[in-house]
């Protein structure tokens, strides 16, 4: 088949290219709203760590402990995130008294604040207490601060993110 012009023969070569260039044409305006489409959804944004709160230590035995927390984050993001983890030191001064590293599977509606609870044992020791002076409220009066440092981990649109936390406070014993 020659590609010319004839009297007796229909044109193809030009009618193909007109084919193949529309069809490139389409596949060129797909492109083009992909990418402005993908480029309207914008990143993840990784959470925000606000404060704990709740902070309690409740007296199981005379010579243990279950500290409490719950860690207040923000998610600004649209969709849901999901945590994941938690991996925090529990320290006294400079000491570290219990390690928290806890594993989780919480779904998080977007654009709200969340709450996360932190559990972990501990020695009354740690605290330079026993479990008598404790209930007697002989804890020196103003309480002692504990501090956590560590981290959450997340999970946004399938983008892993770890929320640094360092916070301190005083701790309230509980009979």
């Amino acid at each position: 088949m020659k590609f010319c012009v004839n009297q007796s023969r229909v044109l193809y070569y030009p009618a193909f290219l007109f084919l193949f260039w529309t069809d490139m044409r389409l596949k060129g305006f797909y492109f083009v709203l992909l990418v402005m489409l993908a480029g309207a959804c914008g990143k993840p944004q990784s959470p925000e760590f606000k404060y704990l709160e709740n902070i309690i230590v409740e007296l199981e035995s005379l010579s243990t402990a279950n500290l409490h927390a719950d860690a207040v984050l923000y998610n600004p993001n649209k969709n849901n995130v999901t945590i994941k983890g938690a991996e925090i030191n529990i320290m006294v001064g400079d000491k570290t008294i219990a390690v928290l590293d806890k594993k989780y599977d919480i779904k998080v509606k977007g654009n709200t604040d969340f709450t996360v609870p932190l559990d972990v044992k501990i020695r009354l020791k740690d605290l330079n207490l026993n479990a008598i002076g404790a209930a007697l409220g002989l804890d020196g009066g103003d309480g002692q601060i504990i501090r956590y440092v560590g981290k959450i981990k997340l999970k946004a649109y399938g983008v892993p993110f770890s929320v640094k936390v360092d916070y301190k406070d005083k701790i309230n014993i509980k009979i």
